[in-house]
């Protein structure tokens, strides 16, 4: 009897030992094309702002048995003239539409800050963006991307991705 209590209890405490390892963390993806944004006053180049990278990590859920992604991307603005105001509005998406499994699709996020300086530059990193990936789906893929209206769009065009 002592010899299956003793086992039992190998067998409990070997599989409270036992950590669940994440199984697949996301690719994150910076869309070039909507990797950066330039506003105007009047006709005039205000700011220009880029999303130059990001900062992430994944956690494992025993709980839901999912793994989360924590994702925060880093933009770098600046000021290219004196017109208008001193503070910028930057609106960007974290994207999961493009996978067969869009979960959240394309959730918007965004933030002000104030640049005082023409010539000024200054690197934000942007809310904490919280993704729960599908089990089974490795490759799963998260797009960082700008908010830009279609004039916006056609200036990046106009431009090229060489800033």
């Amino acid at each position: 009897m002592l010899k299956k209590i003793v086992s039992a209890s190998v067998i409990l405490l070997a599989s409270c030992s036992h950590r669940p390892e994440i199984l697949y963390c996301p690719n994150v993806v910076i869309t070039p094309e909507y990797s950066h944004v330039t506003t105007f006053y009047g006709n005039q180049p205000q700011f220009r702002a880029e999303l130059i990278g990001y900062e992430g990590y994944c956690r494992y859920n025993p709980q839901n048995n999912q793994t989360t992604a924590k994702v925060s991307p880093i933009f770098e603005i600046a000021r290219l003239s004196d017109a208008g105001g001193k503070k910028v509005n930057i609106s960007y998406y974290a994207n999961t539409s493009y996978n067969a499994n869009p979960m959240m699709g394309r959730q918007p996020h965004s933030f002000s800050t104030r640049i005082e300086n023409a010539g000024e530059k200054v690197m934000i990193t942007g809310d904490e963006i919280s993704v729960t990936i599908p089990n089974g789906e490795p490759g799963y893929q998260i797009n960082l991307e700008m908010a830009l209206s279609r004039n916006q769009y056609m200036y990046n065009q106009q431009q090229g991705l060489a800033f």
